[in-house]
């Protein structure tokens, strides 16, 4: 796309259709999206989260009642004054390989075999043109895809689904739909060390990364991670997202979520918070664990625009409702209501993992990042900013480079290849260590573009399926 004249959010957005058609159990119109943008005039995002029915919660354990309102389609609306390139120009390719067919990936298929028997499993078998060996070809997205190419409304697509959706337990109405609306807003903004970082507004938990680095601070942020102080910097930052995950306890719909966010990005808090850093590990707040199932993609374009885009469904087929006529499959984002702030409640929006980071160095490098991997979202990108900025010409080692993960109290998942003496240097201080594979998947798998000067480049992960083109 950018080679025939779209910019950054134009290749991101093709790539989220193209995935639409290829991971259906991952993404879709039916699910969440969330873009972040920067140019050299300042940044712009869309965070395509909606909220719970006016009927919720409903009773029971029915997975299609976890459905809320779809924030992919009236994000679409918002961004579409943005593109360079029609949106037709952008749906072609996946119009077509949804069309002509395309080799259904192993994992999705093992996905599907877990699959309960059922309505939804069969509904889904029978939209797809689809034999054992053979290309999967989609004609109910196809046509779907199609219709938003020639300009209708995304909203109308899934009003359609909705009698579909219903049937199988959903508790969404047209009315539900009507009263939520996506727009582009400002993203929260952040500077230390020289570099200005962008995340995406309420609710997602973007804040909890920009928290965290500037809590952390420029002293440790701009120590290499393979320095001789590179354990001491892996606590600082372990015990700085640990004070942070703290507060996120009361950023939810039940609370002022505003006054959480200028908590956590206030300077002389996160001062304080760091003067107070103690050389043990401290005990952190217990931490639910869930994993979902997300996509992620990152671009940048000659004229200087850095992108991310980061949409879900949430668990594996969202809430196992489809519309057969549409294809569309509705989210299960519900399931990321909690307790406390973010307890379950009629016409809100749970605190959403999906995030994405967007900064601005020192010297002109504009780059965009994010990643899957749930809860881990924030620590991973965390991790690899804090290594950027020590040596911001190495994006590769930055991530590549191990990883840990809190996961609640003084216990850190640690990848098995992070070197002995940080591992022990953690050990000694306290931290419960859990080790995990090199190169876990749990870890997420970033994806990261960047920009200076006009060239671009490209970086993504090994951790799950990933790829970087530079063009």
């Amino acid at each position: 796309m950018i080679e025939d004249g779209g910019g950054a959010l134009d290749a991101c957005l093709a790539a989220a259709f193209m995935t639409w058609v290829l991971m259906p159990d991952m993404c879709g119109l039916g699910g969440d999206l969330f873009a972040l943008w920067c140019d050299g005039y300042g940044a712009a995002s869309v965070t395509g989260a909606g909220p719970s029915p006016a009927q919720y919660p409903g009773a029971g354990d029915n997975r299609a009642a976890l459905a809320l309102v779809p924030g992919a389609p009236t994000a679409l609306t918002a961004l579409k004054p943005h593109l360079k390139l029609p949106l037709a120009h952008l749906l072609a390719p996946a119009i077509a390989v949804a069309e002509q067919g395309f080799l259904a990936h192993p994992l999705m298929m093992r996905k599907l075999a877990t699959l309960p028997g059922g309505a939804f499993r069969d509904d889904l078998l029978a939209s797809w043109h689809w034999a054992e060996g053979k290309p999967l070809r989609w004609p109910a997205m196809a046509g779907t895809l199609k219709r938003l190419a020639a300009g209708e409304d995304p909203n109308d697509l899934v009003r359609e689904a909705l009698p579909a959706w219903r049937s199988a337990g959903a508790l969404l109405t047209a009315a539900d739909l009507d009263a939520y609306r996506a727009t582009i807003e400002q993203p929260l903004r952040m500077d230390v060390a020289g570099w200005r970082f962008f995340g995406h507004a309420k609710m997602s938990q973007s804040v909890a990364t920009l928290g965290a680095l500037l809590r952390a601070g420029p002293d440790w942020l701009l120590e290499p991670a393979n320095g001789a102080n590179a354990a001491a910097k892996t606590h600082a930052m372990i015990e700085a997202y640990k004070a942070v995950y703290a507060d996120l306890a009361d950023f939810g719909h039940a609370s002022d979520a505003d006054a959480v966010i200028a908590r956590l990005l206030d300077p002389a808090r996160a001062r304080a918070g760091r003067a107070a850093l103690g050389p043990a590990a401290s005990e952190g707040s217990p931490m639910a664990r869930n994993y979902g199932e997300t996509t992620q993609v990152a671009a940048a374009d000659r004229s200087g625009r850095v992108c991310t885009l980061i949409h879900s469904l949430y668990r594996p087929f969202g809430a196992r409702a489809l519309c057969r006529e549409t294809g569309l499959i509705a989210n299960d984002r519900g399931g990321s209501f909690t307790d406390g702030a973010n307890a379950p409640a009629p016409r809100q929006r749970p605190r959403h993992t999906l995030v994405g980071i967007v900064a601005q160095a020192p010297g002109g490098l504009r780059l965009a990042l994010g990643t899957p991997a749930a809860q881990a979202q924030t620590q991973t990108t965390l991790q690899v900013i804090a290594s950027l900025m020590a040596r911001p010409d190495d994006p590769l080692d930055a991530v590549l480079a191990p990883r840990w993960g809190f996961i609640g109290g003084k216990t850190i998942e640690v990848e098995a290849d992070m070197p002995a003496a940080i591992l022990g240097d953690l050990a000694a201080r306290g931290h419960q260590l859990a080790l995990r594979p090199a190169r876990d998947w749990l870890m997420g798998s970033v994806s990261l573009a960047s920009v200076r000067d006009g060239v671009s480049s490209a970086t993504a992960d090994d951790r799950r399926n990933a790829l970087a083109l530079a063009l």
